[in-house]
């Protein structure tokens, strides 16, 4: 079943066996799984069935650091949550990103890769994926294109890793006749923006949670179980409900908010190589063939450090992806300039418009470039560049805490401070230094590039690839996560946490189909334990 919280009366008390926050790619999938298991879900999400502008500035929030993060736009508040504009690419985590390395402080999960292969396969049918096959030999055996088109590494210093593609599922489309078929005992509550978690006295079970409209009129949700399923909102709520505990639920030891983590992504440099037509198709996320082609490969390629040469460099998880693209267009002013017109066409006056403007007219050569060959579709303008994609390495001092700014609904705003380290850096550009190196070996061609040494300033398009991890990290020990090997928070026996805040390491893959293996571990593990 399926109603609006904002038609229940001010003050109503709803009860439930357990309730879910958030009906993301996390929420909907823990939900899928809890049907027919006896147990009535309440499922609350904070916007409606579709986009809502004032529902979507509760997302507004400030971020203080240098490089900035759009906290704003990059999350969706409707039923369905960023599953609404993600990319659909898909990889599990490698079996390293598990482990703890030494030269990677706060590194390691409480449990191995293993552990979370068994619910892999449930999260490959949730995310809709055409295979289960993460072998590039494989397909190279299916895809005679991609044989022929095949980089020939080596696997000693540069290998492989595929990602599989997803049509991408729109998880509040997909999923929403099941959970609001009549009797499944399951109801999602739309425009319930969860603004206190309740609890007892000593505040080690969770109660209520307290909802609020934008109209000023509150509800209650009573049950025997909570999970916060809402992405870095999960660290802002559990620091709002400081009514008993004045740092927060589950803070005890200052660790709520922190380490917050970002994939590192930065194009920079040119590949000039003698590779077979068609070969980027198979190597980059947006190529340029799929700006004219339908039906393209199911999977990616992307080009990895080896395991090897992680340990030896000492740097962090990374892969490479080839963008096939227009001169001009990832330049810093045609950059700004999309961002413009983006936020023009959505009807809104942007963001930092000034400074938006300055680089537009810092970089007009670029501009230009990029607009004439989008409008003629000119070849011989055509580029290709390396987009790296980075683990980031976790950082306590890289964190979520609360401003003092205020919402509509009177909460506190976000503040976010995105710390990168030099490790993150010296990944980048070890990484960029392999892949050089292989192409070397090849004799496939060089690499032309502008970001070469570690006393360098980071380039001004690093992005944060708009996958949030961290901040309500898992460990076994309360002093350093806020959440358990299965996901309760530490010291409050009914209250867990399910997403990417939870994760202690970030790897270097895409993580909604990973959300989706530990939401469904996490479901397991509740049916398990009813009680």
């Amino acid at each position: 079943m399926i109603t609006d919280a904002r038609n229940l009366p001010d003050g109503a008390v709803v009860e439930a066996d357990i309730c879910i926050v958030g009906a993301g790619a996390a929420g909907i999938t823990l939900a899928m799984e809890l049907l027919g298991h006896g147990f009535r879900v309440a499922l609350l999400e904070s916007g409606g069935l579709d986009f809502e502008d004032d529902i979507q500035s509760l997302n507004n929030g400030d971020c203080v650091s240098e490089h900035k993060v759009d906290l704003t736009w990059t999350r969706l508040r409707y039923f369905g949550g960023t599953t609404g504009h993600w990319g659909g690419n898909c990889a599990p985590l490698d079996a390293h990103d598990f482990q703890e390395r030494s030269w990677v402080p706060d590194s390691g999960w409480p449990f191995g890769k293993e552990e979370l292969a068994e619910f892999y396969p449930r999260a490959h049918r949730y995310c809709e994926l055409p295979s289960d096959n993460y072998e590039p030999g494989y397909w190279a055996e299916v895809s005679d294109q991609f044989h022929a088109s095949r980089i020939p590494v080596s696997g000693d210093q540069i290998g492989e890793k595929i990602f599989l593609k997803s049509p991408p599922t729109r998880f509040g489309d997909t999923y929403r006749a099941a959970l609001t078929n009549p009797g499944n005992q399951c109801t999602v509550f739309l425009h319930a923006n969860v603004v206190e978690i309740e609890t007892d006295g000593d505040a080690t079970h969770v109660e209520a949670l307290l909802t609020r409209d934008l109209d000023g009129r509150s509800r209650r949700f009573k049950a025997k179980k909570f999970i916060l399923a809402s992405g870095i909102e999960n660290a802002r709520l559990l620091l709002l409900s400081d009514r008993l505990r004045p740092n927060g639920l589950g803070n005890d030891h200052d660790m709520v908010g922190r380490y917050f983590m970002a994939h590192t992504t930065i194009r920079t440099g040119r590949a000039l190589l003698s590779v077979p037509k068609g070969t980027a198709r198979f190597y980059g996320l947006d190529s340029w063939a799929s700006r004219f082609e339908t039906g393209g490969a199911p999977f990616v390629n992307a080009l990895q450090p080896s395991w090897e040469a992680q340990q030896r460099e000492g740097m962090l998880n990374s892969v490479v992806f080839f963008d096939e693209t227009y001169e001009g267009e990832h330049a810093p002013g045609f950059v700004a300039l999309r961002h413009i017109v983006k936020q023009v066409i959505q009807g809104r006056v942007p963001d930092n418009l000034r400074t938006e403007l300055g680089k537009v007219f810092g970089d007009l050569d670029s501009v230009a470039k990029a607009l004439y060959a989008r409008a003629t579709g000119n070849s011989s303008y055509r580029v290709l560049e390396l987009r790296y994609f980075a683990e980031q390495a976790p950082n306590r001092n890289s964190r979520v805490t609360l401003g003092m700014d205020r919402d509509v609904l009177g909460q506190r705003k976000m503040v976010l401070d995105w710390q990168l380290q030099d490790i993150d850096k010296h990944t980048i550009l070890r990484t960029q230094q392999l892949i050089a190196r292989e192409f070397g070996r090849l004799g496939a061609g060089r690499l032309q590039v502008d970001f070469e040494n570690e006393t360098d300033p980071w380039p001004a398009g690093i992005d944060s690839s708009a996958h949030f991890m961290g901040t309500t990290r898992m460990h076994g020990d309360p002093r350093h996560g806020v959440v358990d090997e299965n996901c309760r928070v530490h010291g409050i026996a009914n209250l867990y946490v399910a997403g990417g805040s939870v994760f202690p390491t970030a790897g270097a893959t895409m993580v909604t189909m990973n959300i989706v293996a530990l939401a469904v571990r996490l479901a397991d593990h509740l049916i398990a334990k009813p009680a």
